[in-house]
């Protein structure tokens, strides 16, 4: 999967749950105690499922004994591997932009799922930078009406050599009509809206960040996508950068269970199954 991610040119997050699953398997592997009672552990429970009468005979002792007696393995070396495990696979995962983007604007954790809240500044200056981003594809620039930018030329000007022959001379326009707006000053206006325009995305972007940063984390238990929903009107940009990243899926196990389950449903016997009904039958499966 992951090789076909790379060919596909697209962006590889590694599987939250793949790399627990690898940190028990080489802590475990460290320690020649443990490789030792799996495979006696392993050897016992292969037996029992290879004889039915040994199956049952375990099930009659159990009964009567009523409590089953378990030998407990402690030792402070798997415990030493497993922590030396999770340093060497989970470091720097805070310095990845998409997965710390993902906590910050997760309510339920925000500053508070960062060990080094450096990194919390960190994130706060990239997501500025991309709500900025967002803010401009939604808003264009103001610009001035056409009925403001008129020439110099449409207008009569004062005569300074007098009255002329045909006729008095006309008065200069009163301040505030479209004349007096014309000219030079249109150049003038139209850097005084594109500034106001460039300060209102900065400030309205910093703005609904601190916001958010002074909100309080809700209850682990509640749905992150439902706050941002009945919150949407609060943080208009932010809602949309949140909807992005908390909806990317944090483990690959849902998809590989469904690519399983498809092996199951098109077999040999059933060949012939159009990729509709396929579809069908696991969607189905999953939700029934």
């Amino acid at each position: 999967m992951v090789a076909a991610v790379h060919k596909a040119g697209w962006r590889h997050q590694p599987c939250f749950a793949h790399t627990l699953n690898l940190i028990v398997k080489d802590s475990l592997k460290s320690v020649p105690e443990v490789v030792k009672l799996l495979e006696k552990c392993t050897a016992i429970v292969s037996f029992f499922h290879h004889s039915t009468q040994a199956t049952e005979k375990l099930r009659a002792t159990q009964q009567q004994l009523k409590v089953a007696e378990h030998k407990l393995f402690q030792g402070s070396s798997l415990a030493t591997q497993l922590a030396q495990q999770c340093q060497r696979r989970f470091r720097g995962i805070e310095t990845i932009y998409c997965l710390a983007a993902s906590i910050f604007l997760d309510v339920r954790f925000k500053h508070l799922g960062f060990r080094d809240k450096g990194n919390v500044e960190v994130v706060k200056k990239h997501l500025v930078s991309e709500l900025q981003e967002v803010y401009q594809t939604e808003h264009t620039a103001p610009s001035l009406a056409p009925s403001s930018t008129a020439t110099v030329s449409s207008t009569s000007s004062p005569s300074i050599s007098g009255p002329s022959a045909t006729g008095p001379t006309e008065s200069p326009a009163p301040y505030g009509s479209g004349a007096s707006k014309a000219g030079i000053w249109t150049d003038f206006d139209t850097q005084v809206l594109s500034g106001q325009y460039h300060w209102s995305a900065t400030s309205e972007v910093l703005i609904e960040v601190r916001r958010y940063s002074e909100e309080k984390v809700i209850p682990r238990d509640k749905v992150v996508l439902v706050w941002w929903r009945d919150h949407e009107q609060t943080f208009p940009v932010l809602s949309k950068l949140a909807v992005s990243y908390l909806g990317i899926t944090a483990t690959s196990v849902p998809s590989e269970r469904v690519f399983s389950k498809a092996g199951e449903v098109l077999s040999k016997k059933r060949n012939r199954l159009k990729g509709k009904t396929v579809n069908m039958l696991l969607f189905l499966n999953k939700n029934l």
